[in-house]
């Protein structure tokens, strides 16, 4: 049996969401226990399956991949202001330098300076860059289907959505 999760001491939680020890401390119920860890191991596992994939089979983590993605598929001309990168993908500005600085490093992005903004920096996909996004691309899309899409429903995945937007979009208005 699982253990329940225990409630940081200042909240304030109803009795229908959360039961109390013995000894006084606070636990969330196993059912939000369950939806709580299950997010983050399943997040956490495929997370590490696609990252381990892209790395093993093209040299890329998925987040390097993730940056030549929004390169690649989402810019006309293959080039994005590292804001926006910052802005489009999950990660704090210093972690999207460091794999922006990896990227360079390799070939396959380069920065230069926004010639509208001198302050700005812009991101733009090299051909290799290019190259290896493509020759990464069709794999980690048999990877998401492998890991992810294939054990659910269409109804499991349109709920998974619009949970995951829900809860996103809560932490966006808290920022």
């Amino acid at each position: 049996m699982k253990p329940p999760v225990p409630l940081p001491e200042h909240q304030e939680s109803s009795s229908a969401d959360s039961m109390a020890a013995p000894n006084g401390t606070r636990f969330f119920k196993r059912e939000y226990a369950d939806a709580f860890l299950g997010l983050i191991r399943a997040g956490d596992s495929v997370f590490r399956a696609l990252d381990r994939s892209l790395q093993d089979g093209h040299g890329i983590s998925l987040h390097e991949y993730e940056v030549l993605l929004f390169l690649a598929a989402f810019s006309q001309d293959h080039s994005l202001p590292m804001t926006e990168l910052r802005r489009r993908t999950p990660l704090s500005q210093s972690r999207v330098s460091r794999v922006v600085s990896g990227l360079e490093g390799s070939g396959l992005v380069q920065r230069t300076t926004d010639d509208a903004d001198k302050r700005a920096v812009m991101v733009t996909l090299t051909e290799q860059g290019l190259e290896k996004y493509q020759s990464a691309h069709g794999r980690h899309l048999r990877d998401l289907d492998q890991h992810l899409f294939s054990l659910l429903s269409e109804r499991e995945i349109n709920q998974l959505a619009a949970i995951t937007a829900k809860i996103l979009a809560a932490r966006q208005n808290q920022r």
